[in-house]
């Protein structure tokens, strides 16, 4: 088969990876995430199919689209989750899957979802302290959670990441606890600025902060250098650069002399990285989302209904031309009457 075009933004940006949401339920009630009460549900007949989430990744593949991560929600809230990685890894152009996941129900799981062929696995992890956990997620057990983190590692999964908010005054005293246990374990960590989704504006805790307290303790803590042919971009704009960048991503890595731990940062506030995005999101509801900081949703379910897929992959690209070059909420959340943006909360929008 000839090569069909890539799917490519306004800005040169090349798309490769699909960020597909399977659910807007979770069994937790993170502060940073949802209400206490949690949020109006979706009924079960408004939720994407796995039909349509096939069909899209099988379209959006034969045009770059290689990578895959399955988020929520928490992704394990919903049944037949196995059968999905499973077919997703039989498209012939999928070749990463991944998934985002609250670890709660990984132990039950892990094993069934390895031999599907899910090999990299995030676990959120916004605590150590048991006491802590329970009070940042109002409903979870630290101790499943570790337990899950330990299994995936004698499972084989490469990497195990740990994805770590830091909330100013909550947590921003255990980053050290969180390195020595990356080390202890060989776990990739990534901190992540604490983003104003549905809401929730604070004062967050930058990665630069973050990155000095390491580089206090740790001596031999430094950045694990990319290259530019590494990169995503095939034109860059408003002066971006070429030159030699320390992104995995949109995660800048660290590392330290040993080599097996890796401490990566994802700073939206404080350096965006919107010049190299090459993602989409795929919501529970069957919405495309070209940004998770803009709440412009495109119905993919209503495309899908077209029987051609070329004509499918053409309205999506469309779509795609519409992708900004840069989020804009440092410059919202300066003003009073954005407080609330963005408004959808995260168990929808696939994180």
């Amino acid at each position: 088969m000839d090569e069909l075009k890539p799917l490519i933004d306004d800005f040169g940006r090349r798309i490769t990876y699909l960020r597909i949401s399977v659910t807007d339920r979770c069994n937790l009630r993170c502060v940073y995430c949802m209400p206490e009460s949690g949020v109006p549900l979706l009924n079960h007949e408004d939720i994407i199919s796995y039909e349509d989430i096939l069909r899209l990744s099988a379209i959006l593949s034969r045009h770059g689209v290689s990578k895959v991560r399955i988020t929520g929600g928490e992704p394990l809230a919903r049944k037949g989750l196995t059968g999905l990685i499973e077919s997703l890894g039989k498209i012939s152009g999928i070749k990463d899957i991944s998934m985002t996941t609250n670890g709660i129900l990984l132990d039950k799981y892990a094993y069934e979802l390895y031999n599907a062929g899910l090999k990299r696995i995030n676990v959120s992890l916004d605590s150590l302290n048991k006491d802590r956990f329970k009070n940042i997620t109002r409903t979870g057990n630290l101790e499943t959670v570790l337990r899950s983190i330990e299994l995936a590692k004698k499972i084989g999964y490469n990497p195990v990441k740990i994805n770590t908010v830091l909330i100013k005054g909550t947590n921003d005293d255990e980053i050290i606890d969180f390195v020595n246990f990356a080390k202890k374990l060989e776990l990739n960590l990534r901190f992540i600025e604490y983003m104003p989704i549905g809401g929730n504006i604070a004062d967050a805790v930058s990665s630069k902060e973050i990155e000095e307290k390491i580089k206090s303790e740790f001596g031999d803590f430094s950045p694990i250098k990319d290259t530019p042919n590494n990169r995503n971009t095939i034109a860059l704009t408003e002066n971006s650069s070429d030159e030699s960048n320390i992104y995995d991503g949109v995660s800048r890595s660290f590392g330290f002399k040993d080599g097996k731990t890796v401490i990566g940062f994802i700073s939206p506030l404080s350096e965006h990285f919107c010049g190299d995005c090459n993602r989409l999101r795929l919501t529970a509801s069957g919405n495309l989302r070209l940004c998770l900081f803009y709440d412009n949703e495109y119905n993919v379910k209503n495309i899908l209904k077209e029987n051609d897929d070329e004509a499918v992959f053409e309205k999506i690209s469309d779509i795609v031309k519409l992708k900004r070059f840069k989020h804009n909420f440092n410059e919202k959340t300066k003003n009073f009457q954005y407080s609330s943006w963005a408004n959808d909360f995260m168990n929808g929008i696939g994180g």
